[in-house]
């Protein structure tokens, strides 16, 4: 009873996903003077600790900058620090004022989003970004944080999206940009969906959406831009019901309305599809006396839908692609001597337990025998496949990483080459 009693109190507080909005660098903050080489950090704190440590998104939501007179404008934003518990994030102006940089933020543990961070791009350039999880189909860009001397306007987008790399396009209408900020979102298919994308040189309120459960509003700047010197003034709210959500652009006071394109799309957080381990369903296996075994590697693993043989010693990571369901792996021995046998197990059902889980099978090796195959079949679900193979002298294993709300890696093949 007592150690049940502790493992409720060290699980009750972790959590998977929060949000909040961030209001201490804005211009009635005590001692925020963002001007002149200034810097502040401000600490966020999350209400429990999560499992691991979580993605950041930060949107901006209120802009306040004085005009552009005889110095440049930057806004520098810097995410110093992520922990269990919470994050550091930290503001410096090196010239100009910037009176209010008001921001919404929201922190998830899941392996289904990455969040790329390029806070300080200088010289300003199309990127590419490596991806970890090559089931990412969705990315939004937001831009953060900017620097200028004039008149400007820019436009971040995807021009490429593939399962290993994102590559980030921007659009600069003049020189005027000298500094730019912004996150890279991406998702699996179920983890964003696009609501609208609005570009606009006025105040406007968007459509009325209907609300989608376990899910955050996010709205995130596409486009920005100033066109004139004067203060660049913009903010964003948010209206809800308990059914329907919508979103007001403002202006307020003396300045210039800076156009600009907003993406509004919804963050899914609590997702009930699974990616799954590929199944075995099937197994032949060929024991051969082969004449010319001498002339045959020692082993050799045959994936014929990929059309790649593996007959070396070492280790490789392979993507499968989402078109394939069907794989017919092929696993050749070639027997030493008499007293080797060949144990295999191959993942067979990831919904039992026990035995009824894997295929545990054992072959030897003997005088009328100096090969042994095995043909396994496997099912496999219609998303890409993360498959790394290594064979040593003692065997080959295939372990397949599965990146769902944590990444895991399971066992799908292990074939041993064993004394008997």
């Amino acid at each position: 009873m007592i150690l049940q009693f502790l493992f409720i109190q060290l699980t009750q507080g972790i959590i998977t996903q929060t949000a909040g909005a961030f209001n201490e660098f804005v211009w009635n903050a005590p001692g925020f003077l963002c001007q002149n080489g200034f810097t502040k950090t401000g600490n966020i704190n999350f209400q429990d600790s999560f499992a691991n440590i979580p993605k950041i998104i930060i949107v901006p939501n209120v802009l306040d900058i004085t005009p552009v007179f005889t110095n440049q404008i930057i806004v520098q934003i810097d995410i110093v620090s992520v922990t269990l518990t919470g994050f550091s994030i930290k503001i410096t102006c090196p010239n100009n004022k910037v009176g209010t940089y008001q921001m919404r933020w929201f922190a998830i543990d899941d392996s289904r989003i990455e969040v790329i961070n390029e806070l300080n791009l200088n010289p300003i350039a199309s990127k590419q970004y490596p991806i970890q999880n090559p089931n990412i189909k969705k990315a939004i860009v937001s831009i953060l944080n900017f620097g200028y001397n004039g008149p400007f306007d820019v436009g971040l987008s995807v021009s490429e999206l593939t399962s290993t790399h994102v590559t980030v396009n921007v659009n600069s209408a003049n020189s005027n940009l000298i500094y730019l900020g912004y996150q890279v979102i991406l998702g699996t298919e179920e983890v964003i969906s696009y609501i609208d994308k609005v570009s606009s040189t006025s105040i406007y309120t968007s459509q009325i959406y209907p609300l989608q459960s376990n899910s955050y509003f996010v709205i995130s700047f596409n486009n920005l831009g100033l066109n004139d010197a004067d203060t660049l003034k913009l903010g964003v709210s948010i209206s809800s019901t308990s059914t329907t959500i919508n979103y007001q652009t403002q202006i307020w006071g003396p300045g210039t309305y800076a156009p600009n394109t907003l993406q509004s799309y919804w963050l899914k957080f609590n997702i009930n599809q699974a990616y799954m381990a590929m199944e075995c369903f099937t197994i032949r296996i060929n024991k051969i006396f082969y004449r010319n075994s001498d002339q045959r590697p020692a082993f050799q693993l045959d994936i014929q839908e990929i059309n790649q043989v593996f007959n070396t010693i070492g280790s490789d990571s392979i993507i499968v692609n989402e078109s394939i369901t069907l794989l017919n792996i092929h696993v050749y021995y070639k027997c030493p001597s008499n007293n080797k046998k060949v144990h295999s197990q191959m993942n067979k059902c990831n919904s039992c337990t026990g035995n009824n889980k894997i295929y545990n099978l054992n072959h030897y090796c003997h005088g009328s025998i100096n090969s042994i195959n095995i043909y396994a079949k496997y099912n496999a679900q219609s998303n890409n496949k993360e498959l790394t193979i290594t064979r040593t002298t003692n065997g080959i294993t295939i372990i397949q990483t599965l990146r769902n709300k944590s990444t895991t890696q399971q066992e799908i093949l292990l074939v041993e080459f064993l004394d008997i």
